[in-house]
């Protein structure tokens, strides 16, 4: 992951030039100016946070460190699913994928599709806006408005975790202040105990150490954090403008090749699958070729 070899070079750039400069890697260690800055960056985090995204931030981290289950393989079944379901409506009708549409844990179809069964929310988008259309009341401006504003929720949910996080970035560089600000009241208040200036130079030292680790956390940890998380927003998003643009596209009475095609467009260039293995997965999983 690039996210841990970016931090490896941080990490080590940053105590490999203190080290160069002479310092020395126990002056770094002082627990008591991380329990200030990271106790209140928590405290901070929970008490701004409904614990339904802090449920889905804990997710969300997860999945920085977690194979993917999505990409440009689920891309491929998606939409090869797309292409099956609208050329069976188109050959035999909308009553023929009834049955996979009302049950797709228990079809056939939908079964010859693992990664995007994988994806229950996925699932339950397709069949419902697919029992829509098959209930041919909805016009295809109603149909592309309430799957805009669904997505948009989607969006939104998606992103809060991402948000948060950058948020807590923002504040990190606060919290050292606030851990140097205590240490320095401390190393102030015991002069009067007649410690000597290397003793005092020692606590202020230990002081900034707070401001230090507050700056550093926030641009070198937290903030990649919050990018990561909002690329992995946008790219579980991107499946389902894919079957909106590829149902709007066959409401408007495009073939099923040409309404495919929409869809795929709409997916990031590294995860979207060639024409030619869209081509392919058709023919290996419906025995169809894909331009009839």
């Amino acid at each position: 992951m690039n996210i841990g070899a970016g931090w490896i070079i941080a990490f080590g750039c940053t105590i490999g030039g203190f080290l160069w400069l002479g310092g020395h890697i126990e002056q770094l260690w002082v627990p008591q100016e991380y329990l200030i800055i990271f106790g209140a960056g928590l405290g901070t985090l929970m008490a701004s946070n409904k614990w339904r995204n802090l449920k889905s931030m804990f997710r969300a981290f997860l999945r920085i460190f977690l194979p993917s289950h999505g990409g440009r393989a689920a891309n491929l079944g998606l939409l090869c699913l797309m292409f099956e379901l609208l050329q069976r409506i188109k050959r035999d009708g909308a009553l023929s994928i009834e049955s996979d549409i009302s049950d797709p844990r228990q079809s056939e179809l939908f079964a010859k599709y693992p990664t995007v069964l994988k994806s229950p929310r996925l699932i339950e988008f397709i069949t419902d806006y697919f029992t829509m259309m098959m209930d041919g009341t909805v016009t295809l401006g109603q149909l592309e408005s309430v799957m805009a504003q669904e997505i948009e929720v989607m969006n939104q949910e998606a992103l809060e975790p991402s948000e948060s996080i950058a948020t807590l970035a923002d504040s990190m560089p606060a919290f050292g202040i606030v851990a140097a600000i205590v240490g320095v009241i401390h190393t102030l208040a015991s002069i009067k105990l007649g410690k000597s200036p290397g003793e005092i130079g020692g606590s202020i030292a230990a002081a900034l150490t707070g401001t230090l680790f507050g700056v550093f956390s926030a641009y070198a940890f937290f903030a990649p954090i919050a990018r990561i998380l909002e690329q992995n927003a946008a790219s579980d998003v991107k499946p389902f403008e894919a079957v909106k643009e590829i149902l709007i596209a066959y409401y408007s009475n495009f073939s099923p090749i040409v309404a495919v095609e929409y869809g795929r467009k709409v997916l990031f260039t590294d995860q979207r699958p060639s024409m030619t293995e869209l081509e392919a997965g058709v023919l290996s999983t419906s025995g169809t070729n894909l331009r009839g």
